[in-house]
């Protein structure tokens, strides 16, 4: 059940986030074992960001996940979404911040699991 949510000065069309949402489902289902199913992912672009004192393209993304995920597989997760966000949208991957949020409480459909 990961939520994978992007901040980023950039703008994203359409088109660019259902091409980041299917890259990104795959990275998570390969990376963390969770079924595209399960995977929702959210974008806030246009943001008002800084990092080092500079507003230059910088991207920060959220993942929330249902237990804990093992450090081999956020460690590569980081990676690939470094590497897809400085394909896709050109951010080098020195200006993206990748954080995970890890729970035992997560609501579904009504109930909690």
């Amino acid at each position: 059940m990961p939520f994978i949510n992007t901040r980023t000065t950039v703008a994203l069309s359409d088109a660019k986030k259902e091409t980041l949402t299917a890259e990104i489902g795959r990275i998570t289902s390969e990376c963390l074992g969770k079924g595209e199913n399960w995977i929702m992912t959210g974008y806030e672009d246009n943001a008002s960001l800084f990092f080092q004192g500079s507003a230059a393209d910088i991207a920060y993304v959220e993942v929330k996940t249902y237990g804990t995920p093992s450090s081999d597989g956020t460690s590569r997760m980081t990676a690939k979404i470094c590497a897809l966000l400085e394909r896709e949208l050109s951010i080098p991957a020195s200006r993206i911040y990748v954080a995970y949020f890890p729970t035992n409480e997560w609501g579904w459909n009504g109930n909690n699991f």
